[in-house]
């Protein structure tokens, strides 16, 4: 009996070492709180702030040792490590946990992030130094799906939407964004989608708009190279070029037109190089 009583006191001491919360505290040479916080072992836990050396609060958020797990879902991640001041050995920060709010040196709230073990989660939000709405991000599981940023007059900046495909191949999730990004007036400046491939391949294909409403431009990209047609229009609406690339060299014939429509010139492309086919000359 007196062995088991012994045995269950070393289990009890233990785990109160494991478990219990140690004060952790970093200064500025002026004396002033920069961080206050609580360690579990060497791992920060529990609340946590950050200071700037005018004593207003910078950060404040919440350390849990957690996983994201669910019925039908485990996501997992390791802890990081931070350097820790006037302290030799290093510590682990932890894993973000609910609510996190960052802040300006003014008091003006910057973000505000909302983690589940580490993975950000649901809205998430930044903000401008005037107090203005920056950006909105939706997340689930460390996914962004919707992402929506704006000028500071309010107006909207660029609205976008995330998709997964999960690549059992390669085992990752191949990502296809659309974006919609707009004048400061808010007309419609861009209409972007970028579809991922396998071996880090990206298609890409682009339209851009003149503030007016009418076609720009409109291009294909494979890795930031043009494939396929290309075009260039006038604010009025007619076509100003037109010709295809291929891993971004012309090939074929490219037509260059007058703002009135009229053809202007014609080029034709073999093995990279120029073959000079016709010119036209604008009488009027």
């Amino acid at each position: 009996m007196k062995f088991l009583n012994i045995f269950i006191l070393l289990i009890f001491l233990n785990s109160c070492e494991i478990y219990s919360q140690e004060k952790y505290v970093e200064k500025y040479p002026n004396g002033n709180l920069k961080v206050e916080g609580f360690l579990v072992g060497k791992t920060l836990d529990s609340v946590y702030k950050e200071y700037y050396e005018n004593g207003n609060i910078k950060t404040e958020g919440f350390y849990k040792n957690c996983e994201y797990k669910t019925n039908h879902i485990s996501i997992y991640s390791s802890l990081q490590t931070c350097g820790r001041i006037n302290i030799k050995d290093s510590i682990n920060i932890g894993k973000y946990h609910g609510t996190w709010k960052n802040y300006y040196e003014n008091g003006i709230l910057k973000s505000v992030f909302n983690y589940h073990c580490s993975f950000l989660q649901g809205n998430n939000y930044t903000y401008y130094e005037n107090g203005n709405l920056e950006s909105i991000e939706f997340y689930n599981g460390g996914n962004l799906l919707t992402s929506i940023e704006y000028y500071e007059n309010g107006f909207v900046a660029k609205n976008s939407l995330y998709t997964y495909i999960h690549n059992k191949k390669e085992s990752r999730n191949l990502k296809t964004t659309r974006e919609l990004e707009y004048y400061e007036n808010g007309n419609l400046k861009i209409q972007r989608e970028i579809i991922e491939k396998e071996k880090n391949v990206e298609i890409e294909t682009v339209k851009e708009y003149y503030p007016n409403g009418f076609l720009k431009s409109k291009t294909e990209l494979i890795d930031l190279e043009k494939n396929g047609i290309y075009r260039e229009y006038y604010e009025n609406g007619n076509v100003k070029y037109e010709g295809e690339f291929k891993n971004d060299k012309p090939i074929e014939k490219h037509y260059f037109y007058r703002e009135d429509g009229r053809i202007d010139k014609i080029e034709t492309w073999k093995k990279n190089k120029l073959i000079p086919l016709k010119d036209y000359k604008y009488n009027g």
